[in-house]
């Protein structure tokens, strides 16, 4: 009797480490995210100038009431998550704002950065480092701030989870939102922001969210840097342009009249 021998072909699938991919297209959670003990919740800024939002786009409908920015795989085929923004793997993020006549004083700037499986508190944010372009990043000139310096004012549970909509029971991403000290003055003008983002190594990330309209798979025209180039934020699936979420909090300043007579 002749024995057969069995050939056992194992194939190795090569995923690379969150910190390298450039999107949140890690599996998704089905419980709640790593205990934490209870912390404070956002309550936003008082003098809030601009909002590059939106980002939440279900009210009241997470853990505990907490408001959700759900990603609409479903309904219209939006399947992007989140954007690296890591420091450990050299990511950034950027977006544009316009500043009118006049100028803005612009004292804080609030990010929304996540990290996977992290706790609501405390949150695993552990510095932003941020930079005001007079153009496009690469193109134009930085006129603030650097890739060196630590920003970093609070991080706190936005009260906010992200996640795809054909996974309701995910809340293992909060949001964190996360408040970068500037203290600068701008003059009229469009400019760039281009952030980055420390976190604790426990967890994936940092990632971030982008704007989130019900309906909309448009919605901005933010830059990802990759480590080599800066490349436009698409939907992974649609590939559509995506803004980015951030809050400008300081001072419109008046205008300045001048040569002007009085009759």
């Amino acid at each position: 009797m002749k024995k057969m021998l069995g050939l056992l072909v194992v194939v190795l699938v090569m995923v690379p480490f969150a910190g390298a991919q450039t999107q949140d297209l890690g599996p998704a959670g089905t419980g709640p995210a790593a205990a934490g003990p209870a912390g404070p919740i956002w309550e936003g800024p008082h003098a809030a100038i601009f909002d590059n939002g939106p980002l939440v786009n279900s009210v009241g409908t997470g853990p505990g009431g907490a408001n959700e920015s759900i990603a609409r795989d479903v309904t219209v085929g939006l399947t992007s998550r989140g954007f690296n923004v890591s420091l450990s793997g050299g990511y950034r993020g950027a977006d544009d704002f316009t500043v009118p006549a006049g100028g803005w004083q612009v004292d804080t700037i609030t990010f929304f950065p996540y990290s996977g499986n992290s706790p609501t508190s405390p949150s695993p944010i552990t510095g932003i480092y941020v930079q005001i372009w007079n153009g496009q990043p690469g193109v134009g000139s930085v006129v603030w701030g650097n890739t060196t310096t630590n920003r970093l004012a609070s991080s706190t549970f936005a009260n906010i989870y992200r996640r795809l909509e054909s996974t309701p029971t995910d809340t293992t991403r909060p949001i964190m939102a996360t408040v970068a000290t500037i203290n600068t003055t701008l003059p009229a003008g469009t400019y760039w922001l281009d952030w980055q983002v420390d976190g604790n190594a426990s967890y994936t990330g940092p990632w971030q969210p982008p704007v989130t309209i019900d309906g909309q798979t448009t919605t901005g025209n933010a830059l990802q840097f990759t480590g080599t180039s800066w490349t436009a934020a698409v939907d992974a699936t649609l590939l559509t342009p995506l803004g980015f979420p951030f809050i400008i909090d300081g001072t419109v300043l008046p205008v300045e009249l001048t040569n002007f007579t009085v009759d």
